[in-house]
């Protein structure tokens, strides 16, 4: 076998019809003879890609799961304002649009992979810093434990009227969702996508469901006490303080405001499978806006529907289940409203485990791909069906210890908050970094971006708010009862430093053992190129004098 050629100049040098063509490829090319079964190639047919409706589909199945149906609660707990509550699911949806600069750099950069494409673009020195730090966050954190958990509760709540919140049966149903979940995208990638597809659009009509339904309490047409919520703009609900304590309003704010994003997370979904999906700008373009008008639509009607018919007290006591007893207060206690609506909310969660689970290991596959993660060849295996198998059951590894982890009713927060804190940061490296491409004259980004353009104002804006989602939850505001409430922040900050630490050892202590990182260029069956890093021994002289010894093959890590 012909070895691929080793380009010695650093990633960074890639001409921007390298770095364009870079990474295009589903799996590697063989890099020597002992890998050559355990790599082949794979180039998506046409039939198997992603159109508009299947990419909106993708993202809206990504963001509605039962954040909607359960955040509420919280958000009125920290904030006690219904004004300043429905403010922040506007602010929530203007942040989301913020996409924009997702959309510039997708259309730019039109391949899976998502986050660690666009890092690795912006910031190239140190070399492979931003990818290792960007690798710790997605491979502990973007997974499915929240979901599946809330996905088991409402099961569990439809079948018996009790969630069992950290009882091992809960816990149970929850590892046997995720793991059916896996294994379809496994071994059935087309009935994965199918099923992916009913359960989005069976969220919007179960999410209109909830704001027909709240508009008619809201008009009077319904028997339905008056929460006294929308009598008077001036009235109890309509606080602009969450306390006495400016501290605890501004650190209540804040965790409001990340359940919120929470609750609009997702968003990013289709730009980790872009190599899956047909035209990638083109369909990106379209699809991401006409999900996200639709989430943000329905999601603030679906907050004036929930004050249409509870109290705020009522709202912060129902914790999870404030879909349940805003249709109790409506329609009485019905079987409706007892099991089968629990149904509808945990087929939801189902829809959002089986989003994540299609699109997250594309992302840690292309990391594997690449060499970063340690045993990649296993993690990048797409045996035996054409799917990222190997990187779906890393996902299934880290879900899963959290999964049987989790002891407390505090986990589905705990859980979701980590991940959008530690996600977060990532964000605001990516805005900075878009700032700085569009602004820097030696960048070469206007060669490699499309017509589409992200507003600079619109990317500050979205900054600014990230760096005070990120500044406040440092201050107590007593919602985690049986979490400290630093354990958050200090956890989604600290890998930071933990993904550092790992570029330490990964491209800096093992070239001190006698090994150097290198990148080749591997050009795939269709004619695009991919990169991968690997750790390669030095050549070593023979005894004579100018004569080299046969030098080993590379070592992929």
């Amino acid at each position: 076998m012909q070895e691929p050629e080793i380009f010695e100049q650093p990633v960074a040098d890639r001409t921007p019809a390298e770095d364009t063509l870079y990474n295009t490829g589903h799996l590697a090319t063989p890099v020597d003879d002992d890998v050559s079964d355990e790599y082949h190639d794979f180039v998506f047919p046409e039939d198997r890609k992603l159109g508009t409706w299947s990419t909106a589909f993708l993202i809206i199945n990504r963001v509605v799961g039962s954040g909607i149906y359960s955040t509420p609660s919280g958000i009125i707990h920290s904030i006690n304002s219904v004004g300043i509550t429905l403010i922040f699911w506007v602010i929530g949806g203007v942040m989301t649009f913020c996409l924009f600069v997702y959309l510039e750099y997708g259309t730019a950069l039109p391949r899976s992979g998502g986050e660690k494409v666009y890092l690795e673009r912006v910031y190239r020195k140190p070399r492979y810093l931003a990818t290792c730090i960007f690798a710790v966050q997605f491979v502990l954190f973007a997974i499915s434990t929240g979901n599946s958990i809330s996905f088991s509760s409402y099961l569990l709540r439809a079948a018996t009227g009790d969630a069992q919140d950290g009882s091992w049966l809960n816990r149970g149903i929850a590892m046997a969702a995720i793991t059916v979940v896996c294994l379809i995208h496994s071994l059935a990638p087309r009935w994965g996508i199918w099923l992916s597809n009913c359960l989005g659009a069976f969220k919007l009509v179960l999410l209109s469901l909830l704001v027909c339904t709240g508009f008619a309490a809201l008009s009077g047409r319904m028997e339905v006490p008056d929460p006294e919520n929308f009598s008077s703009f001036h009235g109890p609900g309509w606080e602009w303080t969450a306390s006495a304590d400016t501290a605890g309003a501004a650190g209540g704010y804040a965790l409001a405001l990340l359940q919120v994003l929470y609750s609009y997370s997702g968003w990013e979904n289709a730009n980790y499978v872009l190599t899956e999906v047909r035209n990638p700008p083109k369909t990106l373009r379209r699809a991401a806006p006409i999900a996200i008008s639709a989430v943000t639509i329905l999601y603030v009607l679906a907050n004036i529907s929930y004050f249409a018919a509870m109290t705020k007290a009522e709202i912060a006591d129902s914790k999870v289940i404030v879909a349940a007893r805003f249709f109790e207060n409506v329609w009485g206690k019905s079987a409706f409203v007892t099991r089968v609506f629990p149904l509808f909310i945990a087929l939801s969660a189902l829809g959002n485990v089986f989003a994540q689970s299609f699109a997250m290991p594309r992302v840690k596959q292309e990391l594997a791909k690449e060499g970063i993660l340690p045993y990649s060849r296993f993690w990048a295996s797409d045996w035996p069906f054409n799917a990222p198998s190997g990187a779906i059951l890393l996902h299934w590894i880290f879900t899963s210890v959290l999964i049987l982890g989790s002891q407390t009713s505090d986990v589905y927060q705990f859980v979701t908050n980590v991940f959008i804190y530690s996600g977060n940061w990532i964000k605001v490296f990516l805005a900075v970094g878009l700032v700085y491409l569009n602004f820097a004259p030696s960048e070469r980004w206007a060669e490699q971006r499309t017509t589409f353009r992200s507003s600079p104002l619109l990317t500050i804006f979205w900054i600014i708010s990230l760096l005070f989602v990120l500044a406040a939850p440092f201050i107590d505001n007593g919602f985690l009862k049986t979490v400290p409430f630093y354990v958050v922040p200090t956890l989604g900050t600290s890998l930071l430093g933990i993904g550092t630490a790992y570029w330490l050892v990964w491209a800096k202590v093992l070239p001190a053992l006698g090994y150097h990182i290198q990148h080749e260029i591997v050009q795939m069956p269709d004619g695009s190129e991919r990169v991968k890093y690997k750790r390669v021994r030095p050549k070593k002289r023979n005894k004579r004098p100018g004569q080299w010894d046969r030098p080993r093959k590379p070592s992929v890590w």
